[in-house]
């Protein structure tokens, strides 16, 4: 999948032209489920955190930063900054789990020409990329020069190899932010805002599902602003405390009706019957939350994106549960535009994303990745324990837990591997 990228401006460019300067994008290329997106506050620390040279330090501290999803064993990130891939951010084990980051060869590239850093010098010829090299570096990758070329080798378990390589020099660019991109991006906004709320008006849904999230807050804005006075709030009795108070207080922002709904009996009543819920038996979304849904009749408007996951991109713009007919305003929507939208509107949002969640859910989804189980330890420590506790109760060691071996009940390859480990 591909964005546009103005070179001049600095920024992402999702119309035809920058409507900053005017000028026809470059394009952006990622994963198709790459879903690109902002960094956040939480994850630019972790960036920071990984790169020990104070000038690239200073660089990326306050430049715009996109993310996009890339496939991996749990949270893999590539990162732009300046229009190109710099590099790959993920969450690994090796001795313990911990975040890890390579660049690129051109993200090498920029650190050198920021810093005038090099590890060492090569003077191999030929294709270097991919070459295995006896030299034993420390750390996760080094920062290598051959002839005009700069390069980044990783350690192997013989030596190293040369992992990318960059033969041209990177200039840096201007600093730009979250509100230059929202300027050159301000018409593309109103096209995708007005296309929204004529789905809404078109559809005339008499609620919006309400999580807490992004996705369904900027459709619940989108909607009020096309009429629709209630919302509905499925509380699982598994939400993050944080997220209730999101929930009421944006409901009171904008002046709607919030009518929440729980599970007639809570999770806990039930778990020991149902079993531990996981990525293939997640019998939790249906009783706690859509059981209670199917009581409606009518039509909802929903904030699912097709750019979320494989299951999703396939679905059409519409569906059906129980009695009412589901509606997805912002299908099509990135979620680059969805945080441009909430940004450029001013609206507040759910604070856990500054916090370093992506996704908004129970504190103990089977859903959620590795990385954010971990860190439910860091920022909610209690609830992170009550669920411990139970997984130890029911049979899961120390280590099966922190390597979110519960999440399936059937491990997939990947995860029997890790298992091993």
């Amino acid at each position: 999948m591909q964005i546009g990228y103005c070179p001049k401006c600095n920024v992402p460019v999702l119309g035809k032209r920058c409507e900053l300067c005017g000028r026809e994008p470059i394009p952006l290329r990622f994963h198709d489920l790459g879903d690109i997106r902002p960094i956040s506050r939480k994850e630019r620390n972790i960036l920071l955190a990984q790169i020990s040279l104070k000038e690239a330090r200073n660089y990326l501290k306050n430049r715009l930063i996109l993310l996009s999803k890339q496939p991996g064993l749990d949270y893999r990130r590539d990162i732009f900054v300046d229009g190109y891939k710099i590099g790959t951010l993920e969450y690994v084990k090796d001795e313990s789990w911990r975040y890890r980051f390579v660049p690129t060869g051109k993200g090498a590239a920029l650190i050198h020409a920021l810093t005038s850093h090099i590890d060492f010098e090569i003077r191999e010829k030929g294709h270097l990329k991919g070459k295995k090299i006896r030299k034993k570096i420390e750390g996760d990758w080094n920062i290598v020069r051959a002839g005009n070329c700069i390069g980044v080798a990783i350690p192997t378990e013989t030596g190293a190899k040369i992992k990318d390589i960059y033969c041209r020099k990177v200039n840096t660019k201007r600093k730009t932010g979250i509100k230059d991109a929202i300027k050159a991006n301000l018409g593309h906004m109103a096209y995708i805002e007005k296309k929204s709320i004529e789905i809404i008006k078109r559809e005339k849904p008499e609620y919006v599902a309400f999580s807490g999230g992004k996705d369904s807050e900027v459709t619940l804005y989108l909607a009020h602003k096309a009429g629709v006075k209630k919302a509905i709030f499925a509380n699982t009795g598994l939400e993050f405390p944080e997220t209730e108070r999101f929930v009421y207080n944006f409901a009171d922002y904008l002046g709607i009706e919030l009518i929440e709904l729980q599970p007639k009996k809570d999770f806990w009543s039930v778990v020991d019957s149902f079993g531990i819920p996981t990525k293939d038996h997640r019998w939790c979304t249906k009783y706690l939350k859509l059981e209670n849904l199917k009581k409606f009749k009518g039509t909802i408007a929903d904030g699912t994106r097709k750019y979320e996951s494989v299951a999703r991109m396939g679905r059409g713009r519409s569906s059906t549960l129980g009695n009412l007919r589901v509606v997805y305003p912002i299908f099509n929507w990135l979620s680059l535009e969805v945080w441009l939208y909430i940004h450029m509107k001013g609206l507040p949002y759910n604070p856990l994303y500054d916090m370093g969640y992506e996704r908004i859910g129970c504190y103990m989804c089977p859903a959620m990745l590795n990385a954010e189980f971990h860190n439910v330890k860091r920022t909610h420590p209690s609830l992170y324990k009550k669920w411990k506790n139970y997984l130890l109760k029911k049979g899961f060691s120390e280590e099966e837990i922190e390597d979110g071996l519960w999440r399936w009940k059937e491990l997939p390859a990947k995860m029997k591997e890790l298992g091993k480990s």
